[in-house]
């Protein structure tokens, strides 16, 4: 059996107002030119009301790379025509701030969705 590259879930949840921003860094770190539609609507939402979008999936260790050195890589060739790298750049200086992208890895969607702090909209 062939050992797969996807060995970390993360769950990343996106205020309704950087889904686009968050579709082109996705596409900047994925592997091909449909993740810049990973995120498409929103289904859950805090608290206060705010709403999200909510992906989770399993990723390769090169996905988490940027948040440990703060350097996101260079636009990749399925992404030349697609990306706005300052869309991208504008998702990704939010990631774990206030009103910005929520991530969390190494966790269940259903426990990383809790621990953001988010329900599914009724």
């Amino acid at each position: 059996m062939t050992e797969t590259q996807y060995k970390t879930r993360v769950t990343i949840a996106v205020p309704e107002a950087l889904i686009e921003p968050a579709n082109h860094l996705a596409c900047l770190l994925g592997e091909g030119a449909g993740d810049i539609d990973t995120f498409r609507g929103v289904t859950h939402q805090d608290a206060s009301g705010n709403r999200y979008a909510v992906v989770s999936t399993p990723v390769k260790a090169v996905f988490l790379e940027p948040t440990q050195t703060g350097t996101l890589p260079e636009t990749p060739e399925h992404g030349i025509d697609l990306i706005d790298r300052a869309k991208a750049e504008q998702a990704f200086a939010t990631l774990n701030q206030a009103d910005g992208l929520q991530m969390r890895a190494g966790m269940s969607r259903e426990a990383a969705v809790a621990d953001i702090g988010l329900k599914p909209i009724p």
